[in-house]
């Protein structure tokens, strides 16, 4: 909850990777799917639900992986970034004046 705030306040993602909240949401959706396929195999749904904690952290996971990809792809898009007339995107040390 403390990203999501943060990405709200500077109306920007710029600083983090993208890359780990998509492999959170893979591992999110393979949990959940082997809640299910496990269940559809005994033919016995209760192990869905005799599993609260998986099934929570999974819907969890995938909740806010979605959230966290609503920000990044959708509703702050290309912000934070400063472009330089180098092509370098927030540099690191200022541009000084040589003479």
């Amino acid at each position: 909850m403390p990203q999501v705030l943060t990405n709200y306040r500077n109306k920007s993602t710029h600083g983090w990777s993208i890359y780990q909240i998509l492999l959170d949401f893979v591992g999110g959706v393979l949990s959940l799917s082997q809640l299910g396929i496990d269940s559809y195999i005994q033919h016995d749904w209760s192990g869905v639900t005799g599993n609260p904690v998986k099934l929570a952290l999974g819907n969890i996971a995938i909740v806010f992986d979605i959230v966290f990809m609503l920000q990044h792809y959708v509703l702050y898009h290309g912000a934070g970034a400063k472009e330089t007339t180098e092509g370098e995107v927030d540099p690191l040390l200022e541009n000084e004046r040589q003479g």
